[in-house]
């Protein structure tokens, strides 16, 4: 019987696709992770598959309304979820919890409203929160 322990870093966190890569790469007896992997962790819920299904239901519900999403079920803290999202499946949602998360922010206007803008700012908004 082995012990397994796995160094983990901001690029392998950055590497995986989906909640089932991260799901393999947490999985070890232990974690060894540096500064920004331990900010990621500390802001994750492993409780994923919950977040995803409310995500979905909340992107349904609101994919033809012209007003913002109710946010009020999410965990505002959660915020490596939403970058993980953003990264590889965004939306307007992901968006939005970035932006409550970062509250007040100021946003530039000629990003404003374009969303494959608003996603990488959001994305650098996150890892540079990480960074710090």
């Amino acid at each position: 019987m082995g012990f397994h322990k796995r160094f983990i870093t901001k690029d392998s966190i950055l590497l995986c696709k989906n909640f089932e890569d991260l799901d393999s790469l947490f999985n070890a007896d232990a974690l060894f992770l540096d500064d920004w992997s331990q900010k990621f962790v500390d802001k994750y819920d492993n409780n994923w598959q919950s977040y995803q299904t409310v995500r979905k239901e909340v992107i349904e519900k609101y994919e033809l309304s012209s007003s913002f999403p109710d946010t009020s079920e999410f965990n505002k803290e959660n915020i490596s979820n939403v970058l993980i999202n953003l990264k590889n499946n965004p939306s307007w949602l992901d968006v939005q919890l970035c932006i409550e998360f970062f509250r007040p922010i100021d946003i530039p206007q000629t990003i404003s409203g374009k969303f494959d803008l608003m996603c990488n700012f959001c994305i650098h908004l996150i890892e540079g929160e990480f960074e710090k």
